[in-house]
Parts: C-alpha cells; sequence; structure tokens
C-alpha cells in the first residue's frame, strides 16, 4: 500500500522545486537579459587586440655532432650556452668495449640520412645555440626548403625530441645540435580573411610559449586549395626556447590598438557619417562623431577628445568617461524627423 505525503511534506516539497527555480534564474537567465536594461555605456579607455591562432613551424639552420667512436662523452659546454663556431662542444674518450655496439637513436638517424648538416668534429661547425635535443626533422624543416614545404605532410609528422645527454656514446650516434640564432623563421597557415590584413615586410608580434617576439612578414603564397595560405615570418631576435621547439601554438597579432571602447551596438550613421548619441548634463542626446580605429565583433577602439577627417578637417569627439546611448535608433530617428521638419518650414519662409 502506497504511503501518502503528507501537507507538510507537499510544503516542502514545493518550496524546493521554488528556491531550485529561482537559482537557475538568477544564475542562467538574468546574465542574459540584463544587458536590456542598461540603456547607455560609459566610454573608458582600453585596447583592441585582433590576433589569429594558429600552428606555427620553426625553421631553423642547425647541425648535429655524431659520434666518431664510442666511448665516455664529456660535455664542456652547458645546453643553452651561445657558443662560436670551432669552439670545443665535447670531449669523447675512446673505448674500444663499446665499439661493436648497435648506435641508438635510430628512428632519429634514420630520417637524417643524406643531411649535409651532420658533423663528426667535437668542436662547433656554426655559431649559435648549444642544446642535446634533436628531433630527426633538421633535414626537412629548414630555410632552403620552406617553400616546398606542404600542409598535409607536415600535420601528419610527430615531433618529439630525443635527448642526446648520456654518459656514454657509441660511434655514429648524434651528440649534440647548434642552432643558428642569428634569423630563423616560423613557417604557418592562415585563412583568406587574416592573409589579406598581410603584406611582405609588415611587422607584426607573435605570441609564443615563452614569450612574445617580434616578427616580419616574409612571404605570403596563396595554396592551390584556394582556402590556405601560407606565411612565413622572418625573426632575428633572441627566443630562449628555439633549439628545442618546432611545432608549437601561436598567436600572430596583426593589431592591437589603444583607445575609448565601446560597444559597436552604440555606434550608428547618420548622414554618412558614423557616430554616437551622447547624454548630456540634462538628459538630452546629441549626435557626436567618432572615428573608429579597430574593431572586433563586439567592441571598438575610438578616438577621443579630437580626430581629423578625410577632408582634414579637425573634429571634436567624444572623451573618457561620455555617457552613450547603447540603442540609438530611437533616437536618430527623432533627429532625422526634426531635422525633415526644420528643412520644410525654412522651405516655407523662402
Amino acid at each position: 500500500m502506497k504511503k501518502k505525503l503528507t501537507k507538510k511534506t507537499k510544503k516542502a516539497i514545493c518550496i524546493y522545486v521554488a528556491a531550485l527555480l529561482i537559482l537557475y534564474v538568477v544564475i542562467e537567465i538574468l546574465p542574459r537579459v540584463t544587458d536590456v536594461f542598461e540603456t547607455t555605456q560609459i566610454l573608458e579607455p582600453g585596447n583592441i587586440k585582433l590576433s589569429y591562432e594558429t600552428t606555427g613551424y620553426f625553421i631553423k639552420d642547425e647541425s648535429i655532432g655524431i659520434a666518431s667512436e664510442s666511448g665516455d662523452i664529456d660535455y664542456l659546454v652547458e645546453e643553452g650556452t651561445a657558443i662560436k663556431r670551432g669552439h670545443t662542444l665535447v670531449a669523447v674518450e675512446k673505448d674500444k668495449k663499446s665499439s661493436d655496439k648497435t648506435p641508438r637513436f635510430g628512428e632519429y638517424t634514420e630520417r637524417l640520412k643524406g643531411y649535409d648538416g651532420l658533423y663528426k668534429e667535437y668542436s662547433a661547425p656554426i655559431s649559435g645555440v648549444f642544446s642535446l635535443t634533436i628531433d630527426g626533422y633538421e633535414n626537412y624543416l629548414k630555410p632552403d626548403m620552406m617553400n616546398k614545404i606542404q600542409k598535409d605532410t607536415v600535420k601528419k609528422l610527430s615531433f618529439n625530441n630525443a635527448d642526446l645527454e648520456r654518459k656514454s656514446v657509441i660511434k655514429g650516434e648524434p651528440i649534440y645540435k647548434v642552432t643558428w640564432d642569428d634569423y630563423w623563421y616560423i613557417l604557418c597557415w592562415v585563412d583568406k580573411e587574416t592573409a589579406e590584413t598581410y603584406s611582405e615586410g609588415k611587422s607584426v608580434v607573435l605570441e609564443l610559449p615563452e614569450g612574445d617576439v617580434n616578427a616580419e612578414v616574409y612571404s605570403i603564397k596563396k595554396e592551390e586549395n584556394g582556402k590556405d595560405y601560407k606565411v612565413i615570418f622572418y625573426l632575428n631576435v633572441f627566443y630562449e626556447a628555439l633549439a628545442e621547439s618546432r611545432a608549437e601554438k601561436i598567436n600572430i597579432v596583426t593589431s592591437d590598438n589603444e583607445g575609448l571602447i565601446i560597444d559597436n551596438k552604440c555606434i550608428i550613421e547618420k548622414n554618412g557619417y558614423k557616430g554616437v548619441y551622447v547624454v548630456d548634463k540634462n538628459g538630452d542626446y546629441n549626435f557626436t562623431r567618432i572615428k573608429v580605429i579597430a574593431y572586433d565583433d563586439k567592441h571598438s577602439a575610438i578616438e577621443d577628445v579630437t580626430f581629423y577627417d578625410e577632408d582634414g578637417y579637425q573634429v571634436y569627439t567624444v572623451d573618457v568617461y561620455d555617457e552613450v546611448l547603447k540603442n540609438p535608433k530611437g533616437a536618430l530617428e527623432k533627429d532625422l524627423k526634426e531635422e525633415a521638419k526644420e528643412k520644410k518650414e525654412e522651405s516655407k519662409e523662402e
């Protein structure tokens, strides 16, 4: 036999359900509709940064040292040290007992077959940064190959660094790497819209995992599929993780502009001019022309105080902490009606 709920229990359940509904409205719905009740916006300084996220492939000139004999190894330079060509990097004490062992790092040396950047000397073949990691693609992701690199090919590669540091080596094994750091490149693919914001020689900022760096657009090439654009950046700056980096997530900052930040919906056009409706001390709305510096899908950065228009005239515009209408359509319609009325009256007087 089913037990009936008492009135007290039913009341408690109703209160509980009502509390949950109120909590849901407060958390989920209220933040979405609050903006409806905000009729104005206060202009404050800020910046709008436009960037594009993609995978960047580090293109570098690199030389790899190969053990010319088996034995115990002594590293004479700390990893990450900038060295000059000819500087002694390692010393190997020959050990005949190890000569018959099979060299390690076969996966990497197989990819490096035919690479002209392999050296059996224990002194630096080039100037650059000393490191103890390789990925086996030093022969592919290099400057004289970058125009031939295909997106579909490079996306399938697995970039795993091998740690070369150890107590003993076997003849034929890679034992160090030197990365030329005077200049290097980053290659990536972007969409058409982003590519159209670039031009060869343009300066941009690249946001990399170890910090921001300045770069220059070296080349832009439309791919055969018509969707992707291969962009190569030239860099001649210090980057701490250069030797170890190969494929990294990067942000390409195309512009970073400061100004007064305004919601795009506040901006309206009147008589061919972009502007906003500023609320004065009396609560009246006055159309004020603006100049947009930069914008994204939600906000714009605009000039403050004054700007010069296309005809070279100085225009007085909005200032910091001005209050502007968020929904200016009604004010515009009222303005246009009053102007039309004034013109009609003037024509009658004539």
